[in-house]
């Protein structure tokens, strides 16, 4: 964060707006079929979600200096797959669904099971008093790196992925802003040729190539914080980030053994089938090749009641 004057402060604020109401929970399961095939199309032009800055009069004291509290409210909940019973077994149960970008894969290459990887559930509380709150769940206490966690956030609910939130594992029950980093897409190429499907002839582009948000480089903090809980992690967003009061957006928790570059995102496009490998036994890629060590959920929808139409979210 940057200061011009002793009486003035900089602060990133995203341009998205929306209006619609709260969800109420909902059970979300992950149980959806992959699309056999689709056809490919080209990317449409899209409205690049660029944040802007805002110099605001003040005392010399952050405007948003208080830290996140505890939650409140009835939570959104996006119910995953869980590998620990067929763990023995060097597969997953269901759930892998590659075509999807739904990946169901706490393994490493030797198909060993990853319990600290293995998302069981994840919960949103809509913002209240500033923050939106965000909670991954897993089969064990999240592992430290290079393990990495984070949420992918859609704000225009176009299907493409807009913000890359990405952390290790704290070390503290308190909130904390230990190496938090935010990434950007800023030229609007993460989902490749066809949204939300993996493109048959494969896609590379920059991915989630630009930085927004780094704590350890003190780069716009204080928007975004986390902290351990019992077999998870708890993120809270600052609504800014979310687009203001009452945010329409979707979003995605993962869990990865070791960190993919972002500039390979959507990894469904970076990578082939036959290169990825299957997690699922019997399955003509199967074991796991070079996708392995990661898992993630449905996207959820926030915001609005789902009309049939939205890109790529959990089934209601």
């Amino acid at each position: 964060m940057k200061q011009n004057t002793p009486f003035s402060i900089i602060l990133v604020m995203v341009l998205i707006s929306g209006c619609s109401p709260i969800l109420s929970q909902q059970k979300l399961q992950s149980n959806r079929q992959p699309v056999e095939s689709a056809t490919p199309a080209q990317p449409a032009k899209k409205k690049v979600v660029t944040p802007t800055y805002k110099v605001t009069p003040g005392s010399g004291a952050l405007l948003i200096e208080m830290k996140p509290g505890t939650p409140r409210g009835i939570p959104q909940v996006i119910h995953d797959q869980v590998c620990r019973q067929t763990a023995a077994e060097k597969k997953a149960p269901g759930g892998d669904e590659f075509t999807n970008g739904r990946f169901e894969r706490p393994f490493d290459q030797n198909m060993n099971y990853i319990p600290s990887v293995d998302i069981e559930k994840a919960e949103l509380v809509r913002p209240e008093n500033g923050w939106a709150y965000f909670t991954i769940y897993l089969e064990e206490t999240p592992a430290p790196p290079p393990a990495v966690y984070g949420i992918q956030l859609d704000l225009n609910i176009d299907g493409r992925g807009d913000y890359m939130i990405t952390f290790h594992a704290p070390s503290s029950t308190t909130w904390v802003e230990d190496n938090i980093k935010m990434n950007w897409d800023s030229d609007g190429d993460v989902g490749g040729q066809i949204i939300n499907r993996s493109d048959p002839k494969g896609f590379k582009g920059s991915g989630f190539e630009s930085i927004k948000i780094d704590t350890a480089a003190g780069k716009n903090t204080v928007k975004i914080w986390i902290r351990l809980i019992d077999k998870g992690i708890q993120i809270a967003v600052h609504e800014d980030i979310l687009g203001g009061k009452n945010p329409k957006f979707t979003w995605q928790p993962f869990a990865e053994g070791q960190a993919f570059p972002l500039s390979q995102f959507d990894l469904n496009d970076y990578y082939s089938t036959s290169i990825a490998g299957s997690a699922i036994a019997g399955d003509s890629n199967y074991p796991l090749k070079e996708l392995f060590g990661i898992d993630n959920t449905c996207k959820g929808l926030s915001g609005l009641t789902p009309s049939g139409t939205e890109q790529g979210v959990c089934p209601s």
